[in-house]
């Protein structure tokens, strides 16, 4: 009786083949695995709110609050939610007739009247008096060669804010000037009736007048 035949060994290319086989089969696997959890983690990222594409965000100048989310704690204030108030008089008080040599000093009353608080720019750069008597332009401090600063201002609802006064030399304002220092002429005096009014940052004020004795 013949003897039985020995199952034949596999080649090396056959071996070799097969490895390659089963080691692209593990890698499929692996990237399978890496794919599915790297999914379910951005979907969990998005659903909880995750982080998204950064704006550019300029800093410069300003250090106003933010809220936690980042945007602006204060708003600018809106002008309806102002109110703006003229004053004429000595600097401590207002006053409606000056004697001769007694020169009016101008101020302004600012109040948040919104229920929130908000920015506002009260700089002198914002600030333009102007005097007049009947349709004609007397004196207005835009004149003025001084330098001039903006400066925002947080206001507080309910809170009324008062500016530093200004002197009026009683003289009238031109190109070259606003003051008795820079040769401007006199104004009239002997009961001689002017009127004030102010707009700060595009509000006007109430109109206040006064007499010049």
């Amino acid at each position: 009786m013949a003897a039985p035949k020995q199952p034949q060994q596999p080649s090396n290319r056959t071996f070799l083949i097969r490895r390659i086989v089963v080691l692209l089969v593990l890698a499929g696997l692996i990237w399978g695995i890496i794919a599915l959890v790297s999914g379910a983690v951005n979907a969990v990222g998005n659903w909880l709110g995750g982080s998204k594409p950064a704006a550019s965000v300029s800093t410069s100048g300003s250090t106003a609050p933010t809220n936690a989310d980042g945007s602006p704690k204060y708003t600018t204030c809106m002008p309806a939610g102002l109110d703006v108030q003229a004053v004429v008089g000595d600097g401590a008080k207002p006053a409606s007739t000056f004697g001769a040599g007694s020169n009016p000093r101008f101020w302004f009353t600012l109040t948040n009247t919104s229920s929130k608080a908000c920015y506002f720019n009260v700089g002198t750069a914002a600030q333009v008096f102007k005097v007049t008597s009947g349709s004609e332009l007397i004196w207005s401090n835009a004149d003025c060669k001084s330098a001039t600063t903006n400066f925002r201002m947080l206001l507080e609802p309910g809170v009324t804010k008062t500016s530093n006064p200004i002197s009026w030399d009683r003289v009238r304002s031109s190109s070259s000037g606003c003051d008795a220092a820079s040769g401007q002429a006199k104004t009239t005096g002997g009961g001689a009736s002017y009127h004030l009014q102010l707009v700060l940052n595009g509000i006007a004020s109430n109109d206040v007048q006064f007499i010049l004795n």
